[in-house]
């Protein structure tokens, strides 16, 4: 709307600026028209001849008819000149309208044809010359006689008024043939024709250049909004089949396309395949050279990829992401020339190219999961930093089919009660004694059996699903913890895993609050483990989140440091209550005790967990296997140990079980 309103104020003031010139110019249709608006003015007139020369032909047949009855009628045959000319007169309006008939017709259906074609102007002004000059000479005769001038009104009507002249031209053609029909009369009688008669007269002309005008106008209303709708319809006609920022096909016409290219009986479809094609490190080229400079350079690459693929069918699946149906033959040779452009851009950033492919097994493939299978191809070989090619084959076919079973079936999993909770015990470093848990999502299926995170978490992740699982962990958790409560078993703190997704797809703050209302648990009873990773983007609505959860009482847990090029900023920006360092760092305790890595391993955790207490974060050591490693983690001051020196995950019941047992002893401050 505002924009809308912008638009017409902008054409009042121009409106208000213009000078009389300019505004006489426009009124009498002076100025110059767009080529659409021409088109579409002669295209109207074009349509109009049709009909006007079917009238005037009849009127032609009826005046020679009763031209031919008055001379036969006549016993003084000496004015058979008059006759021969009157005759002439309706033969030539005769073909003349069928003449315009025929070239009008054929003038509109090679419009239909093409739009390019131009529609002349010839028969529109040979029929209008031929119609005056009918009206003018046969009322002229007429007047003589009876005084009758309707066909000259007649003939101006239907030239001036129906078809779409500009007011000059109107103008013009009206003063003019009536001026010089009324000197005529004024010749042929002597004098000048009574007041009443030229009163009416004028009237009459004047009427029908105001019509004129209204009719023009009228029609230029009309054109504009045809004009405008025209362009909107191409505009939309490419938008449903274009990509907007590329030119490319958009993945909508890629699909359709695809699917008649493979079906087509004379496509050698066991010679094609789908090629998916993803920009590696992009991002940082928006991020230092602006977006404008990205969204050059996707549009560069587009063009690139449409000139080296020119025999294939090409589209932008979105961002940096694009994805070919070709011929095999040359692929390599065609994605070198791709790879070879994108490193000669000039960006310095490491950007290259992975590519994916799927070749056509069945005609009938859907090509969505043709593309599917392409990109899980490229997919696959994200983190390879010597391969930049895959083809997509049995094994990632398997893969891929498990994945597609995980995201289509975990809805059902969750209503099923297939989403187990399954707890990894955490112990005190001094005593070795239970306080507190690790929960962890474990997937029964009864398709597939046993179902490890490893294996659905990340595809969860990818396909944004994940928080479904973690808000039925969170809430069997604090079930758990209300059951132990009520029976008089042991209930010690667990921790919960979240993700940046998680925070992204559902208020995990309200998630909790809501839950451990609902059981009527502690806050303190629950800690939120979020990993390193989740704060390298330094989210603002992630860290009030973070800083709303202490606030509330729920202890903060910084998961897996250690595990990726860890950042001490995250130290510094974040308040955790504890640190949970990941298991990578007792990988070297299973080598030689005189390994010069296992020294450096030692040094670098003591220095850490040392860091930890000087930050005021509590420290717990994952992996712990081995009793030496317990005993070193012990030493340096780590104060909280998990692993499978302590148990597996496990289920609830047998962590009781253990318990009742004594071979879990819990820590006294939770008995």
């Amino acid at each position: 709307m505002g924009r809308a309103d912008g638009d017409k104020l902008t054409h009042d003031n121009i409106a208000a600026k213009e000078s009389f010139k300019e505004k006489l110019v426009r009124w009498l249709g002076l100025g110059k028209q767009s080529e659409s608006i021409t088109s579409y003015m002669i295209n109207s007139n074009t349509r109009a001849i049709i009909y006007m020369a079917a009238v005037v032909l009849a009127i032609s047949i009826i005046l020679a008819g009763r031209f031919i009855g008055v001379y036969m009628m006549s016993e003084d045959k000496a004015n058979s000149p008059g006759f021969i000319l009157q005759m002439l007169l309706c033969v030539m309006v005769f073909f003349t309208c069928a003449m315009s008939i025929s070239y009008a017709s054929k003038d509109l259906s090679r419009k239909k044809i093409n739009n390019l074609a131009e529609l002349s102007y010839t028969t529109i002004l040979i029929f209008s010359c031929v119609c005056l000059m009918f009206g003018f000479f046969v009322s002229l005769s007429d007047y003589k006689t009876s005084g009758n001038i309707m066909t000259f009104i007649a003939m101006e009507l239907i030239v001036i008024c129906i078809l779409a002249w500009r007011p000059i031209v109107s103008i013009s053609i009206v003063t003019g043939t009536f001026a010089l029909f009324y000197a005529m009369i004024s010749l042929e009688n002597g004098h000048v024709p009574d007041v009443q008669f030229t009163i009416g007269f004028i009237i009459i002309a004047i009427s029908i250049v105001v019509t004129s005008i209204s009719a023009y106008n009228q029609k230029k209303s009309e054109a504009n909004k045809d004009v405008s709708l025209t362009s909107t319809n191409i505009h939309l006609a490419e938008t449903a089949v274009k990509d907007e920022l590329t030119g490319a096909a958009n993945m909508s016409f890629f699909r359709q396309r695809a699917k008649e290219i493979l079906r087509d009986p004379t496509t050698q479809y066991m010679r094609q395949i789908f090629v998916y094609l993803d920009v590696e490190n992009f991002r940082p080229i928006n991020e230092k050279y602006g977006f404008e400079a990205g969204n050059a350079f996707i549009k560069k690459f587009a063009g690139q990829i449409i000139d080296v693929f020119y025999d294939g069918l090409v589209a932008r699946q979105g961002d940096d992401h694009f994805v070919v149906l070709c011929d095999k033959e040359d692929l390599e040779k065609r994605i070198t020339t791709l790879r070879t452009y994108i490193y000669d851009c000039g960006f310095d950033t490491q950007t290259g190219l992975k590519t994916g492919g799927y070749a056509v097994k069945d005609r009938n493939i859907d090509p969505s999961i043709a593309c599917d299978r392409a990109r899980y191809a490229c997919n696959s070989i994200k983190k390879h930093y010597d391969q930049d090619y895959c083809e997509y084959d049995e094994e990632l076919d398997r893969k891929f089919m498990m994945r597609q079973y995980i995201v289509n079936n975990v809805d059902a999993a969750i209503d099923r009660g297939d989403i187990k909770v399954y707890y990894q015990p955490v112990c005190w470093a001094k005593n070795r004694k239970l306080c507190g848990y690790e929960a962890l999502s474990k997937w029964e299926d009864p398709k597939y059996g046993f179902l490890p995170p490893s294996l659905f978490i990340p595809v969860l992740e990818e396909y944004h699903q994940v928080h479904k699982i973690d808000m039925v962990v969170v809430d069997t958790v604090c079930r758990d913890l209300r059951w132990l409560m009520d029976n008089g078993r042991p209930a010690v703190p667990v921790s919960l895993n979240f993700s940046r997704l998680d925070f992204e797809l559902t208020d995990v703050v309200d998630l909790l609050c809501l839950c451990t209302r609902k059981y009527n648990i502690l806050p303190d009873m629950i800690h939120v483990e979020v990993t390193e990773s989740a704060l390298s983007d330094k989210l603002e609505s992630l860290h009030k989140d973070l800083d709303r959860l202490k606030d509330l009482g729920f202890p903060l847990w910084l998961d897996d440091f250690g595990s990726g090029y860890s950042s001490l900023n995250v130290l510094k920006d974040f308040s955790f209550d504890v640190m949970k360092i990941d298991m990578v760092f007792l990988s070297s305790f299973h080598n030689n005790t005189n390994d010069i890595k296992f020294e450096k391993t030692k040094a670098v955790l003591k220095n850490v967990v040392s860091m930890a207490n000087d930050l005021g974060m509590h420290t717990l050591t994952e992996g712990v296997e081995t009793l030496e490693e317990a005993e070193y983690l012990k030493s340096i001051g780590c104060e909280r140990l998990q692993g499978y020196l302590f148990g597996k995950p496990m289920p609830l019941k047998e962590a009781l079980i253990k318990i009742t047992a004594g071979s879990l002893p819990v820590s006294e401050e939770y008995l």
